[in-house]
């Protein structure tokens, strides 16, 4: 586990944190989305997305982890820190707005172009970050995670149409003034944190491997004129802690 280095995250837009969910934890959320991704219906409250078509149709993505089962995840979010991680970067006003999983099958996954996260989001979040927890290797091989360091550090920058691209507006126009981009390399437990301004991506995933996160939202729910659809608070989180 590395400890957090604020004038890092604030210099860079991110930091790397190590060993943060044990492989009993891993395999627990490994196990909860196979359920998941063989299951003939995904219940609506997770607003599930797909890659894929026909018999090799498979989850990409989940949402509203915490909200549909925060007797797995709110114990396992204590374990790994995340509301001491929160309230060292928001304060104790921190609250978690947003928790899903990011899935990206093997041979199948969809590239996500590069992007801003405050730029996608129906809410404006203040001093919002994203802790991503990988749950299987990710690497360049498998699709991988990168994000250009700095690329936070002039807010919200403009995102436009990306032909090819299937999800949403992107940075690929500005990518050439952007920093080169920093090819994450994680293992299993392994939590990268970054802020709401951290343009980053993904690659399609034409391995054989699965490629796996999940990630944690948290703003400043104490800020003038804050809204959020969902919202769980550092209080609330902890409570879960053992129950």
């Amino acid at each position: 586990m590395t400890a957090l280095d604020l004038d890092r995250y604030h210099r860079d837009g991110y930091q790397e944190l190590g060993r943060r969910l044990s492989d009993v934890d891993v395999d627990a959320v490994a196990r909860r989305f196979a359920e998941l991704d063989a299951a003939t219906h995904v219940p609506k409250s997770y607003e599930a997305e797909y890659d894929g078509e026909g018999a090799i149709r498979r989850l990409r993505k989940l949402r509203r982890l915490l909200w549909n089962d925060r007797m797995l995840f709110g114990p396992m979010l204590n374990r790994a820190g995340a509301p001491e991680v929160a309230e060292t970067i928001v304060g104790p006003g921190a609250v978690v707005v947003f928790h899903a999983a990011f899935l990206k099958p093997a041979r199948i996954g969809t590239h996500v172009g590069l992007h801003q996260d405050q730029a996608l989001w129906n809410h404006t979040y203040p001093s919002g970050f994203s802790m991503w927890f990988a749950l299987t290797d990710v690497a360049p091989r498998n699709g991988g995670l990168f994000g250009c360091p700095g690329s936070h550090r002039d807010g919200t920058l403009p995102h436009a149409e990306d032909p090819g691209h299937l999800w949403h507006h992107t940075l690929r126009h500005r990518a050439e003034e952007l920093a080169e981009p920093y090819q994450f390399h994680l293992a299993p437990g392994d939590a990268v944190i970054w802020d709401r301004h951290f343009a980053h991506g993904s690659a399609a995933n034409t391995s054989g491997e699965d490629r796996q996160g999940m990630v944690v939202v948290f703003a400043n729910g104490a800020a003038d004129g804050f809204d959020t659809t969902d919202g769980m608070t550092l209080d609330e989180i902890r409570a879960l802690d053992g129950v």
